[in-house]
Protein backbone atom coordinates (compact mmCIF):
# COMPACT_ATOMS: atom_id res chain seq x y z
CA UNK A 1 0.00 0.00 0.00
CA UNK A 2 1.05 3.23 -0.42
CA UNK A 3 2.42 5.07 2.58
CA UNK A 4 1.38 8.26 1.57
CA UNK A 5 -2.38 7.47 1.97
CA UNK A 6 -4.46 8.73 4.43
CA UNK A 7 -6.64 5.65 4.16
CA UNK A 8 -6.64 3.09 7.54
CA UNK A 9 -4.05 0.10 7.72
CA UNK A 10 -3.23 -2.38 10.07
CA UNK A 11 0.33 -3.32 11.33
CA UNK A 12 1.26 -5.43 13.86
CA UNK A 13 1.26 -3.85 17.59
CA UNK A 14 4.15 -2.37 19.19
CA UNK A 15 6.31 -3.80 21.57
CA UNK A 16 9.36 -2.22 23.57
CA UNK A 17 11.53 -3.78 21.17
CA UNK A 18 10.04 -2.07 18.35
CA UNK A 19 9.89 0.91 19.97
CA UNK A 20 13.74 0.88 21.27
CA UNK A 21 14.09 0.21 17.27
CA UNK A 22 12.21 3.07 15.94
CA UNK A 23 14.00 5.22 18.66
CA UNK A 24 17.29 4.32 17.57
CA UNK A 25 16.61 4.73 13.71
CA UNK A 26 14.80 7.92 13.90
CA UNK A 27 18.49 9.23 14.17
CA UNK A 28 19.40 7.41 10.78
CA UNK A 29 19.89 3.96 8.90
CA UNK A 30 22.09 1.51 11.26
CA UNK A 31 23.89 -1.47 10.58
CA UNK A 32 21.95 -4.74 11.68
CA UNK A 33 24.82 -5.54 14.11
CA UNK A 34 24.91 -2.17 15.52
CA UNK A 35 20.82 -2.30 15.83
CA UNK A 36 20.11 -5.58 17.81
CA UNK A 37 23.39 -5.23 19.67
CA UNK A 38 21.35 -1.74 21.04
CA UNK A 39 17.80 -2.90 21.16
CA UNK A 40 18.59 -6.25 22.36
CA UNK A 41 21.42 -5.84 24.60
CA UNK A 42 23.58 -8.40 22.10
CA UNK A 43 26.94 -6.09 21.48
CA UNK A 44 29.09 -7.82 18.59
CA UNK A 45 26.37 -10.50 18.24
CA UNK A 46 26.76 -12.81 15.14
CA UNK A 47 25.83 -10.73 11.94
CA UNK A 48 23.80 -13.80 10.74
CA UNK A 49 22.18 -14.10 14.47
CA UNK A 50 21.37 -10.15 14.02
CA UNK A 51 20.25 -10.55 10.25
CA UNK A 52 17.75 -13.33 11.29
CA UNK A 53 16.28 -11.40 14.86
CA UNK A 54 15.54 -8.29 12.74
CA UNK A 55 13.89 -9.98 9.83
CA UNK A 56 11.63 -11.72 12.27
CA UNK A 57 11.28 -8.32 14.41
CA UNK A 58 10.11 -6.17 11.35
CA UNK A 59 8.55 -8.83 9.37
CA UNK A 60 5.14 -6.91 8.26
CA UNK A 61 6.43 -3.88 9.74
CA UNK A 62 5.88 -1.25 6.76
CA UNK A 63 7.63 1.66 8.85
CA UNK A 64 11.21 -0.42 8.95
CA UNK A 65 12.66 -1.06 5.65
CA UNK A 66 16.28 -1.55 4.73
CA UNK A 67 18.03 0.74 1.85
CA UNK A 68 20.28 0.21 -0.91
CA UNK A 69 23.16 -0.60 1.10
CA UNK A 70 21.84 -2.78 3.60
CA UNK A 71 21.52 -0.67 6.54
CA UNK A 72 18.09 -0.55 8.59
CA UNK A 73 16.03 2.39 8.30
CA UNK A 74 12.99 4.01 10.15
CA UNK A 75 10.32 5.65 7.17
CA UNK A 76 9.86 9.06 8.06
CA UNK A 77 13.75 9.55 9.21
CA UNK A 78 15.39 9.41 5.88
CA UNK A 79 19.01 10.68 5.34
CA UNK A 80 18.84 13.64 2.73
CA UNK A 81 20.56 11.48 0.12
CA UNK A 82 18.45 8.77 0.35
CA UNK A 83 15.94 8.46 -2.42
CA UNK A 84 13.25 6.99 -0.44
CA UNK A 85 10.72 9.79 0.70
CA UNK A 86 7.58 8.09 2.20
CA UNK A 87 6.44 9.05 5.10
CA UNK A 88 4.10 8.05 8.31
CA UNK A 89 3.33 9.60 10.99
CA UNK A 90 5.22 9.35 14.04
CA UNK A 91 5.12 9.65 18.06
CA UNK A 92 6.55 13.04 19.23
CA UNK A 93 8.84 11.90 21.71
CA UNK A 94 12.59 12.14 22.97
CA UNK A 95 14.80 9.60 21.24
CA UNK A 96 18.13 8.98 22.84
CA UNK A 97 21.52 10.03 20.96
CA UNK A 98 23.52 8.03 18.77
CA UNK A 99 27.06 7.27 19.91
CA UNK A 100 29.90 9.14 18.19
CA UNK A 101 30.95 6.08 16.26
CA UNK A 102 27.50 5.75 14.88
CA UNK A 103 27.32 9.59 13.95
CA UNK A 104 30.23 9.14 11.61
CA UNK A 105 28.93 6.41 9.56
CA UNK A 106 26.28 9.56 8.48
CA UNK A 107 28.44 12.31 9.19
CA UNK A 108 28.60 15.46 6.58
CA UNK A 109 24.73 14.57 5.95
CA UNK A 110 21.67 16.21 7.57
CA UNK A 111 18.24 14.12 8.28
CA UNK A 112 14.70 15.60 7.58
CA UNK A 113 11.22 15.05 7.34
CA UNK A 114 9.70 15.26 4.31
CA UNK A 115 6.48 16.76 3.78
CA UNK A 116 4.00 15.07 1.76
CA UNK A 117 2.10 17.69 -0.40
CA UNK A 118 -1.64 18.45 0.19
CA UNK A 119 -4.19 15.47 -0.97
CA UNK A 120 -7.10 16.60 -2.60
CA UNK A 121 -10.34 15.17 -0.62
CA UNK A 122 -11.41 13.98 -4.35
CA UNK A 123 -8.49 11.49 -4.56
CA UNK A 124 -9.74 9.94 -1.37
CA UNK A 125 -12.16 6.76 -0.51
CA UNK A 126 -13.96 6.85 2.47
CA UNK A 127 -15.41 3.55 4.35
CA UNK A 128 -18.66 4.40 7.02
CA UNK A 129 -18.84 2.20 9.93
CA UNK A 130 -21.73 1.76 12.08
CA UNK A 131 -21.78 -1.33 14.81
CA UNK A 132 -24.32 -2.05 17.12
CA UNK A 133 -23.00 -3.38 20.71
CA UNK A 134 -24.21 -5.11 23.98
CA UNK A 135 -23.20 -1.77 25.43
CA UNK A 136 -20.76 1.31 25.11
CA UNK A 137 -17.79 -0.76 26.51
CA UNK A 138 -15.52 -2.51 25.54
CA UNK A 139 -14.14 -5.26 26.04
CA UNK A 140 -16.84 -5.68 28.41
CA UNK A 141 -19.28 -5.02 25.57
CA UNK A 142 -18.90 -6.57 22.25
CA UNK A 143 -20.33 -6.31 18.62
CA UNK A 144 -23.61 -7.44 17.36
CA UNK A 145 -23.81 -5.89 14.11
CA UNK A 146 -21.60 -4.09 11.65
CA UNK A 147 -21.65 -2.93 8.46
CA UNK A 148 -18.95 -0.85 6.40
CA UNK A 149 -20.28 1.05 3.51
CA UNK A 150 -17.57 2.12 0.98
CA UNK A 151 -17.74 5.68 -0.83
CA UNK A 152 -15.52 6.57 -3.65
CA UNK A 153 -16.07 9.51 -6.38
CA UNK A 154 -18.91 10.84 -4.76
CA UNK A 155 -21.04 7.39 -5.20
CA UNK A 156 -21.44 4.24 -2.77
CA UNK A 157 -19.29 1.65 -3.99
CA UNK A 158 -19.71 -1.25 -2.23
CA UNK A 159 -21.52 -2.24 1.02
CA UNK A 160 -20.84 -4.79 4.25
CA UNK A 161 -22.77 -5.82 6.46
CA UNK A 162 -23.17 -8.77 8.67
CA UNK A 163 -23.88 -9.82 12.17
CA UNK A 164 -22.10 -10.70 14.77
CA UNK A 165 -22.17 -13.32 18.15
CA UNK A 166 -21.27 -11.48 21.00
CA UNK A 167 -20.67 -14.57 22.88
CA UNK A 168 -22.42 -13.08 26.01
CA UNK A 169 -26.11 -11.81 26.63
CA UNK A 170 -27.50 -8.99 24.57
CA UNK A 171 -29.55 -6.81 27.50
CA UNK A 172 -33.12 -6.20 26.45
CA UNK A 173 -32.79 -2.52 26.49
CA UNK A 174 -30.54 -2.68 24.08
CA UNK A 175 -32.71 -5.20 21.87
CA UNK A 176 -35.21 -2.84 22.48
CA UNK A 177 -33.36 -0.32 20.94
CA UNK A 178 -31.90 -2.68 18.00
CA UNK A 179 -34.24 -4.86 17.69
CA UNK A 180 -31.04 -7.37 17.60
CA UNK A 181 -32.15 -10.28 19.96
CA UNK A 182 -30.03 -13.25 21.16
CA UNK A 183 -31.88 -15.58 18.59
CA UNK A 184 -30.55 -13.83 15.87
CA UNK A 185 -26.87 -13.44 16.67
CA UNK A 186 -26.47 -16.93 18.74
CA UNK A 187 -25.65 -18.86 15.68
CA UNK A 188 -23.80 -15.57 13.63
CA UNK A 189 -20.15 -15.35 13.02
CA UNK A 190 -17.87 -14.51 15.76
CA UNK A 191 -15.90 -11.06 14.95
CA UNK A 192 -12.92 -13.11 14.19
CA UNK A 193 -14.40 -15.10 11.35
CA UNK A 194 -15.31 -11.93 10.01
CA UNK A 195 -12.33 -9.79 10.41
CA UNK A 196 -11.27 -10.14 6.89
CA UNK A 197 -14.09 -8.69 5.32
CA UNK A 198 -13.72 -5.77 7.64
CA UNK A 199 -10.03 -5.53 7.27
CA UNK A 200 -10.84 -5.15 3.22
CA UNK A 201 -13.28 -2.71 3.56
CA UNK A 202 -11.67 -1.06 5.98
CA UNK A 203 -8.05 -1.10 3.89
CA UNK A 204 -6.68 2.04 2.03
CA UNK A 205 -10.46 4.07 3.22
CA UNK A 206 -10.60 6.99 5.84
CA UNK A 207 -12.52 6.17 8.54
CA UNK A 208 -16.18 7.41 8.73
CA UNK A 209 -18.50 7.01 11.38
CA UNK A 210 -21.45 9.36 13.24
CA UNK A 211 -19.94 9.52 16.27
CA UNK A 212 -16.61 8.19 15.03
CA UNK A 213 -14.89 7.65 18.40
CA UNK A 214 -17.50 5.56 19.46
CA UNK A 215 -17.34 2.89 16.07
CA UNK A 216 -13.66 3.17 16.07
CA UNK A 217 -12.90 2.35 20.08
CA UNK A 218 -15.17 -0.86 19.31
CA UNK A 219 -14.01 -1.77 15.95
CA UNK A 220 -9.88 -1.41 16.65
CA UNK A 221 -10.33 -3.61 20.26
CA UNK A 222 -12.01 -6.19 17.94
CA UNK A 223 -9.38 -6.25 14.97
CA UNK A 224 -6.41 -5.85 17.65
CA UNK A 225 -7.95 -8.91 19.56
CA UNK A 226 -8.96 -11.23 16.67
CA UNK A 227 -5.73 -10.96 14.55
CA UNK A 228 -3.18 -8.72 16.85
CA UNK A 229 -3.25 -5.74 14.39
CA UNK A 230 -3.53 -2.58 15.24
CA UNK A 231 -5.72 -0.21 13.60
CA UNK A 232 -4.43 3.20 12.50
CA UNK A 233 -5.00 6.04 9.87
CA UNK A 234 -6.94 8.84 8.85
CA UNK A 235 -10.48 9.30 10.69
CA UNK A 236 -13.48 11.44 10.27
CA UNK A 237 -17.09 12.28 12.42
CA UNK A 238 -19.44 13.49 10.69
CA UNK A 239 -20.90 14.97 13.67
CA UNK A 240 -17.66 17.31 13.87
CA UNK A 241 -18.13 17.83 9.93
CA UNK A 242 -21.91 18.57 10.50
CA UNK A 243 -21.09 21.13 13.66
CA UNK A 244 -18.72 22.70 11.39
CA UNK A 245 -20.73 23.37 7.74
CA UNK A 246 -24.31 23.51 9.19
CA UNK A 247 -23.73 25.77 12.13
CA UNK A 248 -27.17 26.84 11.52
CA UNK A 249 -28.69 23.31 12.39
CA UNK A 250 -30.47 22.87 15.42
CA UNK A 251 -29.29 19.09 16.30
CA UNK A 252 -26.20 16.88 14.64
CA UNK A 253 -27.67 13.56 15.64
CA UNK A 254 -28.31 11.25 12.57
CA UNK A 255 -32.25 11.69 12.53
CA UNK A 256 -31.29 15.58 11.78
CA UNK A 257 -28.60 15.47 9.91
CA UNK A 258 -30.84 13.51 7.42
CA UNK A 259 -33.64 14.77 7.38
CA UNK A 260 -31.89 17.93 6.47
CA UNK A 261 -30.07 16.71 3.22
CA UNK A 262 -33.75 14.38 2.93
CA UNK A 263 -31.77 11.38 3.23
CA UNK A 264 -34.19 8.33 3.97
CA UNK A 265 -33.20 5.98 7.14
CA UNK A 266 -34.00 2.14 6.18
CA UNK A 267 -33.58 0.66 9.18
CA UNK A 268 -32.84 3.22 12.26
CA UNK A 269 -30.53 2.23 15.05
CA UNK A 270 -29.38 -1.34 12.58
CA UNK A 271 -25.88 -1.17 11.06
CA UNK A 272 -26.61 -1.17 7.72
CA UNK A 273 -29.50 1.55 7.79
CA UNK A 274 -27.72 3.59 9.68
CA UNK A 275 -24.02 3.28 7.85
CA UNK A 276 -25.98 4.14 4.35
CA UNK A 277 -27.70 7.02 5.71
CA UNK A 278 -24.51 7.87 7.30
CA UNK A 279 -22.33 7.88 3.88
CA UNK A 280 -25.35 9.63 1.81
CA UNK A 281 -24.96 12.33 4.25
CA UNK A 282 -21.20 12.46 3.95
CA UNK A 283 -21.56 12.66 0.34
CA UNK A 284 -23.68 15.42 0.64
CA UNK A 285 -21.41 17.44 3.76
CA UNK A 286 -17.92 16.98 1.09
CA UNK A 287 -20.08 18.49 -1.08
CA UNK A 288 -20.82 21.75 1.08
CA UNK A 289 -17.30 21.45 2.19
CA UNK A 290 -15.82 21.79 -1.30
CA UNK A 291 -18.41 24.68 -1.77
CA UNK A 292 -17.01 26.48 1.11
CA UNK A 293 -13.35 26.26 -0.43
CA UNK A 294 -12.47 22.87 1.36
CA UNK A 295 -10.59 21.00 -1.93
CA UNK A 296 -8.31 19.09 0.50
CA UNK A 297 -7.88 16.97 3.66
CA UNK A 298 -5.86 19.65 5.21
CA UNK A 299 -8.68 22.19 4.60
CA UNK A 300 -11.17 19.80 6.38
CA UNK A 301 -9.01 19.24 9.36
CA UNK A 302 -8.81 23.25 9.44
CA UNK A 303 -12.51 23.36 9.27
CA UNK A 304 -12.87 20.75 11.86
CA UNK A 305 -10.56 22.51 14.58
CA UNK A 306 -13.09 25.84 13.68
CA UNK A 307 -12.38 28.92 15.53
CA UNK A 308 -10.55 29.43 18.62
CA UNK A 309 -13.54 30.51 21.48
CA UNK A 310 -13.63 34.12 22.09
CA UNK A 311 -12.52 35.24 25.31
CA UNK A 312 -15.17 36.25 27.97
CA UNK A 313 -14.99 39.75 29.05
CA UNK A 314 -14.15 39.78 32.81
CA UNK A 315 -17.17 40.68 35.17
CA UNK A 316 -16.90 42.65 37.83
CA UNK A 317 -19.22 42.59 40.84
CA UNK A 318 -21.69 44.73 41.61
CA UNK A 319 -20.54 44.73 45.64
CA UNK A 320 -18.64 47.26 47.05
CA UNK A 321 -14.72 45.78 47.20
CA UNK A 322 -12.18 46.85 50.13
CA UNK A 323 -9.64 49.97 49.32
CA UNK A 324 -6.60 48.47 48.91
CA UNK A 325 -4.21 50.93 47.83
CA UNK A 326 -4.54 55.05 47.98
CA UNK A 327 -5.83 56.47 44.72
CA UNK A 328 -6.09 60.21 46.54
CA UNK A 329 -2.74 61.08 46.03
Amino acid sequence: MDLRSKGIQARPQDTLLTERAAKYLQNGPADVVDLIGYICNLPAAPRIVAEHMAEAMFAGRTEFRRDESGRWLLVGATNVTASFEATVEMPSVEYPRRSRSAKSETSGSRLKKTRLPPQPLKSLSWVVVDVETTGGSPPSDRITEIAAVVVRDGRIAEVFETLVNPQRPIPSFVSKLTNITWDMVKNAPKFEHVAEDVMKALDGNVFVAHNAAFDWKFVSHEVTRATGSRLFGQRLCTVRLARGLLPGLPRRSLDHLANHYGVEINGRHRAGGDAIATAHCLIRLLRDAEDQGCSTWEDLEVLLRGRPPKKKKKRYSALPSPVIRDTTA
